[in-house]
């Protein structure tokens, strides 16, 4: 899970680096030749500045004399950096707070009134995309939407201990903008019969011994275990839900015995009623466990099962 990887294990360590005083061309140049991004601008060892592809465009437009311009005048600074302990998770953050695309990974010496960096590795969003795809903030639409508790759906039962909610402008049809939840406690019963049901018997779900020897020092729910909520979800929306793509990044482990949810809200009308989803599951304590998009189709119910749909409520 992504918050038990630090940065240190993706990160690029062959950083391209060059002097303040080098000029643009020269930068220009090592970006060619070593097929990179991004320059990182150095001064005895310490990081000063950047310079990445995107600046490069913004002064070409802006500059007639940049082939003779020193790095210094034109690098972006001061930086943003990172240190190699970062989770990925928490590196997503920064790059949503920032919307920076380049973190330099650092080594810190020294108290923090003093503190000196020495570069040791780059991370980029491409580095990141391998595990998080899903790197724009997502935002919850429950605050903009009325509840709507007469909706038909295609579940064929619920149970007491179940929970679920539809969110939208229509109990009929579905619009962006709506949202459906999820929620359920996923119990050691229901990882075990997971495990016997697909065959994923994994010692990391079933063994504490072992498991408390592995980075996650306790058992933990199989990843798609926890997604399947998201399907869960999907099924809850007015109509009858057919998965066409599911894209999923696993970002923290899920605990056993935890009360997990799973949110789905229709972000995008893609016609032929298709419908693009931003999908997330989160614990008890609200950490988002995973995210990701889904493509669904949503047919309408057959006419026997719209009538008996209007009965389902979601409480």
């Amino acid at each position: 899970m992504h918050d038990s990887i630090s940065v240190s294990e993706i990160m690029v360590t062959d950083v391209v680096t060059a002097s303040p005083d080098a000029t643009a061309t020269e930068a220009a140049t090592l970006m060619r030749d070593e097929h990179v991004s991004s320059v990182l601008v150095v001064r005895d060892g310490a990081p000063v500045g950047i310079v990445t592809e995107g600046d490069f465009v913004t002064h070409l437009c802006e500059r007639t004399d940049l082939g003779s311009v020193e790095l210094a005048d034109v690098m972006s600074s001061p930086l943003e950096t990172i240190t190699p302990e970062t989770s990925i998770v928490d590196a997503v953050a920064v790059l949503r707070e920032t919307t920076l695309e380049h973190l330099p990974v650092v080594e810190r010496d020294g108290s923090s009134s003093d503190e000196s960096e020495t570069v040791i590795g780059i991370l980029t969003t491409t580095e990141l995309s391998y595990y998080v795809p899903h790197l724009a903030h997502r935002t919850n639409g429950f605050e903009s939407h009325p509840p709507r508790r007469r909706i038909r759906t295609d579940t064929q039962y619920e149970r007491d201990d179940w929970e679920f909610e539809y969110r939208g402008e229509d109990e009929m049809t579905v619009s962006v903008g709506d949202v459906a939840r999820f929620s359920k406690k996923i119990s050691d019963d229901d990882v075990e019969r997971f495990a016997e049901i697909t065959g994923d018997t994994n010692r990391l779900h079933l063994d504490e011994d072992y498991a408390a020897e592995t980075r996650f020092g306790e058992r933990i729910v199989h990843g798609v275990l926890a997604n399947g909520l998201i399907s869960a979800a999907l099924a809850r929306l007015p109509g009858l839900t057919i998965y066409l793509s599911q894209e999923s990044s696993f970002l923290a482990p899920l605990s056993i015995g935890e009360q997990v949810t799973a949110t789905c809200e229709i972000v995008a009308d893609l016609g032929g009623a298709k419908y693009r989803i931003e999908t997330a599951v989160t614990d008890g304590d609200g950490t988002t466990v995973l995210e990701g998009d889904a493509v669904v189709l949503i047919d309408d119910l057959p006419p026997e099962a719209a009538l008996e749909g209007d009965t389902a409520t979601a409480d």
